[in-house]
């Protein structure tokens, strides 16, 4: 549950991604299908964390572009408190394109990240979000 009035007790931070994972297997030139998803691992540990029952804050930013309400969206849907979340009208939102592997093998993973929202992060963007004082641990009634 988000409790958007309350200061998290986790302030998480990185850059989300949307990948877009191969639907079938094969090189990524010959993908016709993919499925979308969220990726970064600063998300996956914020994401695991808000499983666990913490209030995380996410502080991070995305582009003004299709691909960040979809971000917003789907870290929201897992219990993050997104409201230190920038949409950078000048930059894109990260993206990832993952091939489907067989047999064990590793994909190939393309990343187009530079210049991305998020690489614009800036001391800045945590001021507010640190005034707020969130706890390094959580309190056991």
């Amino acid at each position: 549950m988000i409790r958007p009035y309350a200061a998290p007790e986790i302030l998480a931070f990185g850059e989300a991604m949307t990948m877009l994972v191969a639907e079938a297997p094969g090189k990524l030139a010959n993908v016709e299908y993919f499925q979308r998803r969220i990726a970064g691992a600063d998300t996956n540990v914020a994401i695991g964390l808000a499983r666990l029952g913490f209030h995380v804050g996410w502080l991070s930013r995305v582009g003004d572009d299709g691909f960040g309400p979809f971000i917003r969206q789907a870290l929201e849907a897992e219990g993050l408190d997104c409201r230190h979340l920038r949409t950078d009208p000048e930059h894109p939102t990260g993206l990832v394109f993952k091939e489907l592997a067989q047999g064990g093998a590793d994909p190939h993973v393309e990343y187009y990240r530079r210049g991305s929202a998020a690489s614009h992060l800036a001391p800045t963007d945590a001021d507010s979000a640190l005034i707020e004082r969130p706890r390094a641990r959580r309190d056991h009634a």
